[in-house]
């Protein structure tokens, strides 16, 4: 069961007053997502109407003209996030894991049809508060004659207009999670900015931003992608930070907060994603020349001193220099790799497995750069001494694969799918969990993967399409 206070969008409080930035529309008109979305507010701690919804959605960028944006509200009301979103017109509704999520007290806020006499979905936003039988009670932010707070609703009793069960009904689903709403600390006295002004930037989005340096911290907002802070840290003990695990920079946002971020998510380089390019047709491809089979290289002992290592986990990040930041990213490679480490073994030795430690290495393909020590280790029955190292012998050259044959999988929590291949507020469509499979959809894509700076169309497993980044996927 979900709890909260029934709200509604019509009541005359509020009724009248315009919804986002347009002149003409309210909240009493188009308000239903907006007044389903402050009823889950208030279930996380806060004391919201939409009136006051719609004004802080409207300071913190979550509208485009009257049209709410889902994926803005965690960085105005942080204790709640977007998990997905879920189109579901014209198939069944993903009841079962929409059960499991009431069961766990977490929100859904699911889109049915309320007129039957006109073609396709007319648009309205309901928040489900628990199962029912076959059906869902819900709170409806419509209020209509007869209604009243503590009144139990039926979802299909009000709008089966496209079906008469819940699968058929429901178009679409925005599941959320709550972290509920700590007490907030008392205000600390404003910090100085130092008179040498230092950068640094977010490099992922909903970048948590604390009171204090600790996962703990109290939660004071997200942050997008590339958000500008000014380091309240002297210069040099900061550039010592950046890009260290369970490290923390106390920073000033664009708004004049002051808060600790963690020093592994910024960079001290602005990276904004590439405008989108449109993709032209493809060409037809020639059919392949075969290629001469290579000639294997033969196993040799690797010179005095360099020492063998292997990741610890999946897609290890090949860095050009010691920091993690988008620029630093060469390749990701897989957790069978073998690595042949560049530094002299014995400082090798000092640092496999420590927190902090970068080590200089070259893979199978000849690619050098740094691999964080954190994660990798050496081989099994080995001692950190010389070893022997065969090289994998390179593959023919083959033809592109087609449209929809390549499937790649995320290795990060929390990947975008965008409508576009670009980092923006009003490109999410959703966020898809780490080891999520999906479809390339456009052919001869294969050699963006895990690359920087590129995109992938894809398809996800329940049909979605649009655009991820390469980098956070592999085969």
């Amino acid at each position: 069961m979900f709890k909260t206070s029934n709200l509604y969008q019509n009541d005359p409080q509020w009724k009248d007053t315009k919804l986002g930035n347009q002149a003409s529309e309210t909240i009493g008109s188009w308000g239903c997502l907006l007044t389903s979305i402050t009823m889950m507010l208030n279930a996380a701690g806060y004391n919201e109407t939409p009136a006051t919804a719609n004004e802080k959605l409207k300071q913190g960028g979550g509208f485009d003209s009257a049209m709410l944006i889902p994926c803005m509200v965690p960085y105005v009301f942080p204790n709640v996030s977007l998990r997905a979103f879920e189109p579901c017109e014209g198939r069944a509704a993903p009841t079962a894991q929409m059960d499991a999520a009431l069961a766990a007290g977490k929100p859904i806020i699911v889109c049915v049809d309320w007129n039957p006499k006109e073609e396709g979905v007319q648009t309205h936003w309901v928040l489900l508060k628990e199962k029912k039988d076959n059906d869902y009670l819900i709170y409806d932010p419509y209020q209509y004659r007869g209604d009243a707070p503590g009144k139990d609703l039926l979802l299909t009793s009000r709008y089966k207009f496209q079906g008469n069960t819940p699968e058929q009904a429901i178009s679409a689903v925005f599941w959320f999670e709550m972290a509920g709403q700590a007490a907030k600390p008392p205000e600390k006295t404003k910090l100085p900015v130092p008179a040498e002004k230092f950068m640094v930037f977010a490099v992922e989005d909903d970048l948590a931003f604390r009171a204090d340096p600790s996962v703990s911290g109290y939660l004071l907002r997200r942050l997008a992608a590339a958000t500008p802070l000014i380091v309240l840290e002297t210069k040099s003990a900061a550039q010592a930070k950046i890009g260290q695990q369970g490290q923390w920079l106390n920073v000033q946002d664009p708004k004049g907060d002051q808060g600790f971020v963690a020093a592994w998510y910024v960079a001290t380089v602005d990276a904004p994603a590439p405008a989108p390019t449109p993709t032209p047709a493809p060409a037809p491809a020639p059919a392949p020349t075969p290629a001469p089979a290579p000639t294997p290289t033969p196993a040799k002992k690797v010179a005095t001193g360099v020492t063998t290592l292997i990741p610890t986990m999946t897609d290890l990040a090949i860095r050009s220099k010691p920091l993690i930041a988008p620029e630093t990213l060469i390749k990701r490679v897989p957790i069978t790799e073998q690595l042949t480490s560049l530094d002299p073994a014995d400082q090798v030795k000092q640092k496999v497995g420590q927190q902090g430690q970068w080590i200089k290495i070259k893979d199978t393909a000849g690619t050098e750069g740094y691999v964080a020590a954190w994660y990798v280790q050496y081989p099994a029955g080995a001692q950190g001494a010389d070893t022997v190292v065969t090289p994998v012998t390179p593959p023919a050259p083959s033809a592109p694969a087609a449209a929809g044959t390549i499937k790649v999988k995320t290795n990060t929590e929390d990947v975008a799918l965008r409508s576009q291949p670009l980092v923006a507020d009003n490109t999410l469509i959703y966020r898809v969990t780490l080891g999520t499979e999906l479809t390339i959809t456009e052919a001869g894509a294969e050699s963006k993967i895990g690359v920087m700076n590129q995109w992938l169309k894809v398809k996800d497993p329940k049909g979605s399409e649009g655009y991820v980044a390469a980098w956070y996927v592999n085969r």
